[in-house]
């Protein structure tokens, strides 16, 4: 009877709930940290000789991929070396992409810790730049 009892609990106990997703929490950047569209990027590319890029997936993604934008240096966040950041000119404009631009937010993140003056995100990351056909070095 015991038995009986408790295969009775167990079955009417089911399958547990599984946990609702959780969204990442959101990046907060300094207001004067801007997105630039494709078209705002290549113009700022143009425009200001003094702009670096850094590419935020790291050089074997970068390799493996659709290449990186020219120019661009290799920083992998997930690497969680912020090594590279800390060299870098502070006053210096720094235009940051990686692929859909998640890494990239995190890494602008990093750059206002380090005080960074003038950050810009390339909106929609290397997916966007690659797929209007801009230009790439492999």
């Amino acid at each position: 009877m015991v038995i009986c009892i408790l295969l009775a609990l167990l079955t009417a106990c089911g399958k547990p709930p599984e946990a609702a997703p959780t969204m990442p929490t959101p990046v907060v950047l300094p207001a004067h940290y801007k997105s630039l569209t494709i078209s705002e990027a290549e113009d700022l590319m143009r425009t200001n000789k003094q702009l670096g890029i850094i590419d935020a997936r790291g050089q074997d993604e970068m390799r493996a991929g659709d290449g990186w934008i020219p120019g661009a240096r290799p920083f992998n966040y997930l690497a969680g070396d912020d090594g590279l950041l800390k060299t870098l000119d502070r006053n210096q404009p720094w235009l940051v992409y990686c692929t859909i631009g998640g890494r990239a937010e995190l890494t602008a993140k990093e750059m206002a810790k380090l005080d960074f003056k003038q950050v810009y995100l390339l909106k929609g990351g290397f997916a966007a730049w690659h797929a209007q056909g801009k230009p790439v070095v492999k």
